[in-house]
């Protein structure tokens, strides 16, 4: 055992003509580092870099290698592969919306995704209808559980139908449908938002504004509760000040 004072060395080592088989076995000295070193934690959310792009970067390598392998190249199949990961980010935005960032989803259900035209369909029709949508409601009601309505409803299914990249003209009758999610699945039309909350309590006072009869009433009533309370405050000032007279006679 020997000690490479630089990395260079190392690489010479490696690369030099005299071995045949070169191998490098590097060894660290734990005493010279900090727990904290040692244990650390990298975040990687859904919404960043490098995770954002990850899905899209791993399916046009998985597609760059069909096409090179079969010597083909399938539009139709180039339109999945750049469709997916748009879908990928509007599930997470419409998760963020309606509940947060911590129960986004991330980019390993979908890599598997196969490289032909009709395997991919079947499988995103598995994968939307068994995995995504019970997740997706599960997620959404606990958060309008915890933060309340937010936005308006907007099913992430008419956008998946919108932009459906599979021809509808190739797609068997027997299919099973997208499944969609619906805003009395989850609870939605139940909960109140809290700027609905703050509004209901507003209105009884913007309609006693607009009365004047209830106005004047109003105005009648804090006059007769003011008068009272001045008639109170000078009968106990007069009776304060008979004690203090009978006191000051009964010294004298």
């Amino acid at each position: 055992a020997f000690r490479l004072p630089l990395t260079s060395d190392a690489y010479e080592l490696l690369f030099s003509s005299k071995s045949r088989v070169s191998y490098i076995i590097a060894l660290i000295l734990v005493d010279l580092l900090t727990p904290l070193i040692i244990k650390r934690w990298v975040l990687c959310a859904n919404h960043t870099e490098p995770v954002k792009g990850f899905l899209g970067r791993y399916l046009r390598r998985k597609l760059i290698e069909i096409e090179i392998e079969r010597n083909i190249r399938n539009n139709d199949l180039v339109k999945i592969i750049d469709w997916i990961p748009k879908m990928w980010h509007h599930l997470n935005s419409f998760l963020e919306t309606h509940s947060s960032s911590d129960v986004t989803i991330g980019p390993r259900l979908f890599l598997p995704c196969p490289m032909d035209v009709e395997g991919s369909r079947v499988w995103f029709m598995d994968l939307w209808n068994y995995s995504l949508v019970p997740y997706i409601l599960e997620a959404v009601r606990e958060g309008l559980q915890m933060y309340g309505k937010r936005t308006p409803w907007e099913d992430p299914s008419k956008w998946v139908l919108d932009s459906y990249p599979w021809s509808s003209a190739s797609l068997p009758q027997e299919s099973p449908a997208l499944l969609q999610l619906r805003p009395e699945d989850v609870g939605y039309e139940s909960c109140t938002s809290t700027k609905e909350a703050t509004t209901s309590k507003h209105i009884p006072q913007t309609d006693t504004e607009g009365d004047p009869l209830m106005n004047m009433l109003m105005k009648l009533q804090e006059a007769a509760n003011y008068s009272s309370t001045q008639s109170c405050d000078s009968e106990s000032t007069s009776h304060h000040e008979d004690i203090l007279d009978s006191s000051l006679e009964s010294t004298l």
